[in-house]
């Protein structure tokens, strides 16, 4: 008898702590498929909003969300008190003001045109291909080599297609470290104007018009 009952005392024991597990394992599943749901909300809403109203309406973790599928997450922080709405108000150097880098800000502002007026069949919204606005940084810096010593202080100012196609005399004098003047640099962004209508000259109108430092509530070139 003294066996019997030392047994079922054990498979008790068993019993309770698979129905423990059982329990907990429950919870999981419940507490995971409340996630799933929940990013599925999201998912559907930045659909909704971008194919019906661009950026106007993102907002919080649809926001958020838009900045994750761009690539540029690790704008999330910098721009906690931003949402698609603002985003249409402000140029580069407004994005900068909230500790953003100026090729990010650029990066984030093409996207975000392209988002907005639905440029683009791809969630990253990436440049389109062959443009100036694609360029890298090895690219950019390949063509200001073409220009020659007058703008060699230039060569290593990191900047990628988007950033190269918003920049004002103030930021190319910065960039130069002080080597340009106000005239220099407003010659430098004319030969990135002329350079642009050469390459992206039979393109989309908006594809060699883009600028950074406009707004892209102010820019409606498509």
């Amino acid at each position: 008898m003294c066996v019997v009952a030392g047994e079922r005392k054990a498979l008790e024991e068993v019993q309770t702590t698979e129905l423990r597990e059982y329990h907990m394992m429950s919870e999981r599943h419940n507490a995971l498929l409340a996630i799933i749901h929940g990013c599925t909300q999201v998912f559907d809403s930045l659909a909704h909003c971008l194919s019906v109203s661009g950026l106007e309406d993102l907002r919080g973790d649809t926001f958020n969300e838009w900045l994750f599928d761009i690539g540029m997450r690790k704008l999330q922080t910098a721009l906690k008190d931003i949402n698609g709405r603002t985003l249409l108000m402000l140029n580069a150097s407004d994005v900068m003001g909230i500790g953003v880098s100026f090729s990010d800000a650029a990066d984030l502002l093409l996207r975000g045109y392209m988002a907005h007026y639905k440029l683009s069949d791809s969630k990253k919204c990436y440049p389109p291909p062959d443009s100036v606005l694609s360029w890298n940084e090895q690219q950019t810096s390949k063509w200001v080599r073409t220009l020659g010593d007058a703008y060699s202080c230039l060569v290593n100012a990191y900047w990628k297609g988007a950033a190269l196609c918003s920049l004002s005399p103030p930021r190319v004098i910065e960039a130069s470290g002080g080597s340009l003047k106000a005239d220099e640099a407003v010659s430098f962004i004319s030969l990135v104007r002329q350079m642009r209508s050469k390459v992206d000259g039979e393109k989309a109108t908006w594809i060699s018009k883009w600028n950074g430092s406009i707004p892209i509530d102010s820019q409606v070139y498509p």
